[in-house]
């Protein structure tokens, strides 16, 4: 089926039932894009999470400035 199609089938169907629609397809393209970043991590969990963003904090100093301090005491204010 023709792009064009689709796009008149769906302009065609009641308000609501194109928005249902527009939420399915968002839904969908998200998983599959968590998939395609991350083979082998389930969707959703902490861990697709974490690898979605490992390449943005390897890569990015400014994301880990604040971890050259860790060795540092932390002496809390009283």
């Amino acid at each position: 089926m023709l792009r064009a199609n689709i796009v008149r089938e769906i302009q065609a169907l009641p308000f609501q039932e194109q928005f249902e629609m527009l939420e399915y397809l968002a839904r969908s393209l998200r998983q599959q894009s968590q998939a395609q970043a991350c083979p082998g991590t389930a969707p959703g969990t902490l861990t697709a999470a974490a690898e979605a963003l490992r390449c943005d904090y390897q890569n990015d100093p400014e994301l880990t400035a604040f971890t050259a301090l860790d060795c540092e005491d932390f002496h809390a204010a009283r």
